[in-house]
C-alpha cells in the first residue's frame, strides 16, 4: 500500500477547532439575543462540522491505517469518534441551546 503523505500541517487543524469555538462562542453567547432558536438550532451544525473537522484531522497521524486487514477496525474508530462527538452536541449542546428541543423545532 502507499503511503499517504500529509500535505496539511496540523497547524491548519488547529486553525479550524479554535475557530469552530469561535463561532460557537459568537453564535450562542455574543449573539444568541438576535436569532430564534430555531435558527441557532440549525446553525449549530457549522462549529459542530468545523470541530469534528479538526478533532478528526490532528487524530489522523495516531488512527490512520497501516495495511489492509486494519481498514475495519480504522473504520470502527472513526464511527465511534464520530457518535461520541455527536452524542456530546446532541445531549450536551443543543440542551443548552434550547432546553426543549422539539418545541424549538416547531414540532
Amino acid at each position: 500500500m502507499d503511503k499517504i503523505k500529509s500535505n496539511t500541517p496540523q497547524k491548519i487543524y488547529w486553525i479550524v477547532l479554535i475557530l469552530s469555538i469561535l463561532i460557537g462562542y459568537l453564535l450562542f453567547i455574543v449573539l444568541k439575543d438576535q436569532f430564534n432558536v430555531q435558527t441557532l438550532v440549525f446553525l449549530s451544525g457549522i462549529p459542530f462540522l468545523l470541530f469534528t473537522t479538526g478533532v478528526f484531522g490532528l487524530l489522523w497521524p495516531k488512527i490512520k491505517p497501516t495495511g489492509d486487514a486494519i481498514y475495519i477496525t480504522h473504520a470502527l474508530w472513526i464511527g465511534l469518534l464520530f457518535i461520541i462527538l455527536f452524542f456530546i452536541h446532541v445531549w450536551v449542546i443543543l440542551p443548552r441551546i434550547c432546553p426543549s428541543f422539539g418545541s424549538c423545532l416547531g414540532v
